[in-house]
């Protein structure tokens, strides 16, 4: 009789099972290497990329735009005719703009020269009224803009008007110079006002307060301009912010150049695209003397550099 092999099965199975432990702890030690050197340095490189983005819009407005901060004398001027003033505070980390209304019938001096500013004007021509509403309301302009009537006009266009504004008296007047005529009813306004109509309006000379009247309306008006800028129009200011600068540059006596506006357009455009209403004016403090000069008090001097957050220099 011839003897049977011996079965290969057993042999067989222990030489698959060996493989498979194998495949196992391998595989196992393979996934180990994985997750340390590959998966966690990823997800810790992802976590902290999260971390990074989560920064408040408040803290990365503080660290990007306080440094754009700056303080512009703006001037509206038919030749030595001044229409209208205010120093214009801007404040894009704080999403606001802040106006002191102007008139030209400030007592200020300038080297020695003492009169209204409108005289001062005269005088010493931009320069000297420039330095006569620092010295006054004691506040530095950055920069400054004495815009032309025409330039007034496309510039309050390209903002696309002032709305919500209230008149505070009915307003009839005809200029016998131009035959160009103010007709205004008392209370709210029942359309957009443009260029000529905040020029007329600012600078009606029949008003019951005087001056004073016109420096509120001036500041008035220029709050409501640049409000309804942001609240109604952000979008095509935003997209015409170069032609706003042309029109500026090309209009007016200024000091902002090209390399000026490129470094603040950034912080402009964010100011613009996340308020509604940034704008809010401060009449200044003072009295209308007899001669009917308007002298700015020393208490209003500090109450200006606070209300536009200058710090004083140290001593």
């Amino acid at each position: 009789m011839s003897q049977k092999r011996p079965s290969q099965t057993p042999v067989l199975i222990v030489y698959v099972m060996a493989m498979l432990v194998s495949l196992v702890v391998f595989g196992f030690a393979a996934l180990v290497l994985l997750d340390r050197f590959v998966t966690q340095p990823k997800l810790a490189r992802q976590a902290a990329a999260e971390a990074e983005n989560e920064e408040t819009p408040a803290e990365v407005t503080a660290k990007d735009y306080s440094q754009s901060r700056e303080t512009i004398m703006f001037i509206g001027a038919n030749g030595e005719t001044i229409n209208g003033m205010a120093l214009v505070r801007i404040l894009p980390d704080e999403l606001s703009v802040r106006i002191i209304p102007v008139s030209p019938m400030v007592y200020s001096s300038v080297d020695g020269t003492e009169g209204t500013l409108s005289s001062l004007y005269s005088t010493g021509g931009l320069n000297y009224l420039v330095s006569g509403v620092e010295n006054a309301i004691g506040v530095n302009a950055d920069r400054y803009i004495r815009i032309t009537d025409d330039g007034w006009k496309s510039l309050v266009e390209y903002l696309g008007g002032a709305t919500g504004y209230n008149f505070p008296e009915d307003m009839y007047y005809k200029n016998e110079e131009t035959g160009e005529i103010t007709s205004f009813s008392q209370g709210a306004s029942t359309r957009t006002l443009w260029g000529d109509d905040i020029r007329r309006i600012i600078t009606y000379p029949l008003y019951t307060g005087g001056n004073a009247a016109r420096a509120q309306a001036t500041g008035e008006l220029a709050a409501a301009l640049i409000n309804s800028a942001c609240s109604y129009n952000s979008g095509s200011v935003v997209s015409n912010m170069q032609s706003i600068f042309n029109v500026i540059y090309n209009n007016s006596d200024t000091d902002i150049t090209s390399q000026t506006f490129s470094a603040a357009r950034d912080a402009y455009e964010y100011l613009v695209q996340n308020s509604l209403s940034p704008a809010t004016y401060r009449m200044p403090g003072g009295e209308w003397d007899s001669n009917g000069y308007f002298r700015v008090s020393d208490g209003f001097k500090s109450e200006a550099k606070e209300y536009f957050e200058i710090e004083e220099p140290m001593e």
